[in-house]
């Protein structure tokens, strides 16, 4: 944070996953300076060129309504009337990453901070299909795919244990796609490689699996 006399910013980045819930700081000093004459504004920075008001505080109103796609999740947490004027966003979506900036002025003088936001979402279900043969000697392909998450998603096959639902290696014959994990191919088919197969697809912000029933003929 770097301050002078009549302003203070600090610059501050946060990492939340979707669907969560998260508050911005916000503190200034200015509300005891000259009653009914403070402004509080939140601004939302797409880009370079575009800019959206998140929440304001003008003439003795809040106004929660300015971003239709922020409408209903977006409010001050605590008395910014006092000092507080930090901003909470429930139920975090993608579209509410970006850059934020809290403006506070009263009497001529003026406080602000910027926040950096970051809204990571986990990979979602994966889609587990097969392809090739499931006869003994011939080759059988499995396939895994999240159509969304935030990248980088890592994909993990196993084999999981009819006994006690436990994961297990894949059999040895198996080969692991190097340039696209989410593809395992079986060589050789053989009885020992019917089973149950689960992928795990994985990034920052959480997992989620899919399974199939390979059943060599």
């Amino acid at each position: 944070a770097s301050c002078s006399v009549w302003l203070c910013e600090a610059q501050t980045e946060f990492k939340r996953v979707a669907e969560e819930n998260v508050t911005l700081p916000c503190h200034h000093r200015l509300g005891l300076l000259e009653q009914g004459s403070l402004d509080i504004e939140w601004l939302l920075h797409i880009s370079e060129t575009v800019q959206k008001a998140v929440i304001t505080y003008s003439g003795g109103r809040v106004y929660d309504d300015l971003n239709e796609e922020q409408k209903g999740r977006v409010s001050f947490t605590s008395n910014f009337l006092a000092g507080d004027a930090s901003l909470q966003i429930i139920s975090l979506q993608s579209s509410d990453a970006g850059k934020y900036i809290c403006k506070v002025k009263n009497a001529g003088q003026y406080e602000w901070a910027r926040i950096t936001l970051k809204v990571v979402e986990k990979p979602s279900k994966p889609k587990c299909w097969l392809e090739g043969e499931m006869l003994e000697g011939k080759e059988l392909s499995l396939q895994c795919r999240s159509a969304s998450g935030t990248a980088p998603i890592s994909y993990r096959w196993q084999r999981i244990s009819q006994e006690d639902e436990r994961a297990e290696q894949l059999p040895p014959s198996s080969r692991v796609n190097i340039s696209n994990p989410g593809q395992v191919l079986l060589k050789n088919l053989t009885q020992m490689s019917t089973g149950l197969y689960q992928c795990v697809a994985t990034n920052e912000a959480g997992q989620e699996s899919c399974e199939v029933q390979v059943t060599v003929q």
